[in-house]
Parts: C-alpha cells; sequence; structure tokens
C-alpha cells in the first residue's frame, strides 16, 4: 500500500521476522528509511501526540542514526504519517461498523 502525505510518499512493508509492520519513506529527503511505530500517547488537553519509534533501515542520503533521531523535520513528518494512518483506520472502522449495521438491519427484515 503506498500513501502520499504532503508530497511525500510512503508504503507500509512487511518483514516475516518482524510482527509489526513499518513505513518506508519512498520519496523526499528521507527516501529509503524504513521504521517502525513503537508506544503512542496522547497529552491530555494538548493536540500533541507522543510516540515511540525504531528505525530500521537508514535513508538513501546515508545520513547518521542520531542525526535522524533529533531531526524535527524527521519527527514532524513521522507523527503526521501516523496521524493519517490512524484517520485511515478510523475511516475503515467506521465504515465497517455502517455495512454490520445495514447488514443487521436489512437481515432482521427477512
Amino acid at each position: 500500500m503506498t500513501l502520499t502525505l504532503f508530497g511525500k510518499t510512503f508504503r507500509v512493508v512487511e518483514n516475516p521476522h518482524e510482527q509489526d509492520a513499518a513505513i518506508e519513506i519512498i520519496e523526499g529527503d528521507f527516501k529509503g528509511l524504513v521504521y517502525q511505530y513503537g508506544k503512542v500517547g496522547f497529552e491530555d488537553g494538548k493536540p500533541n501526540i507522543n510516540f515511540e519509534r525504531t528505525i530500521r533501515r537508514l535513508p538513501d542520503s546515508g545520513e547518521e542514526l542520531d542525526n535522524l533521531l533529533n531531526n524535527n523535520d524527521l519527527n514532524n513528518l513521522m507523527g503526521n504519517i501516523l496521524v493519517e494512518i490512524m484517520q485511515e483506520q478510523i475511516q475503515k472502522e467506521e465504515k465497517d461498523v455502517w455495512i454490520w449495521k445495514t447488514y443487521t438491519i436489512s437481515d432482521s427484515n427477512n
């Protein structure tokens, strides 16, 4: 699955040796970077999202891990991707509930 966010394209990738999928950035300054999200949390009363991440593969640029971990642009991009993925999941779940309710109502009318 390939998704576009603010002109930067990423895709969800799977590793047969890992339980959770990862994100690969396939365009832009961080092209080639692969990472996984860890624990995600929200700050009470603030529009902030906190998340852990593990970088699995460095970008094609060869930027060092320490620089990536402290890069505000990358952190913001990862946060935006996370929000987009969460919004898609919510929409999918809402659609599934709508389909389930429609099926249940239709089924009960028979």
